[in-house]
């Protein structure tokens, strides 16, 4: 069964979120992790895209939106509104709502942001994944 991580991070930005995101990106990839990240829209689905080219100056993390035709080759891949394709060991959730297929999977990272509501919301899905099963652990940034 996964692991669930939850990263708390010091700021309450989604830009903070995001470069969370594309940091364990490159490193579960490094790590021969099929990786999946799930986001809330088409629009985050492409400004990410973006972000994964340039986060850092000599960073570079191979990958494709789930909809690109290179999307079943790349080993991190960015979707929204779909399932979790099912060569994938690692899912990163930026998305709105728990990870509901998780067969196959090694991990799942959920991001919080540091505010009353972000953390409330991540308390039921701390207790969604607890009810299913899952080792749960907190990474407080």
């Amino acid at each position: 069964m996964a692991k669930v991580n939850f990263y708390l991070l010091k700021q309450n930005s989604y830009q903070a979120r995001q470069a969370l995101a594309c940091r364990l990106s490159d490193q579960q990839a490094r790590a021969g992790q099929q990786v999946f990240i799930v986001v809330s829209s088409p629009e985050a689905a492409r400004e990410l895209d973006q972000l994964l080219w340039s986060f850092t100056p000599d960073s570079f993390v191979p990958h494709a939106l789930a909809m690109d035709a290179e999307a079943a080759k790349a080993q991190v891949v960015i979707g929204h509104n779909m399932a979790v394709p099912g060569s994938t060991t690692c899912v990163l959730n930026l998305g709105e709502t728990p990870i509901a297929d998780h067969s196959g999977l090694n991990a799942i990272a959920e991001f919080i942001l540091n505010d009353e509501q972000a953390k409330a919301e991540s308390r039921v899905r701390w207790n969604h994944y607890k009810q299913l099963g899952f080792e749960l652990q907190l990474h407080q940034l």
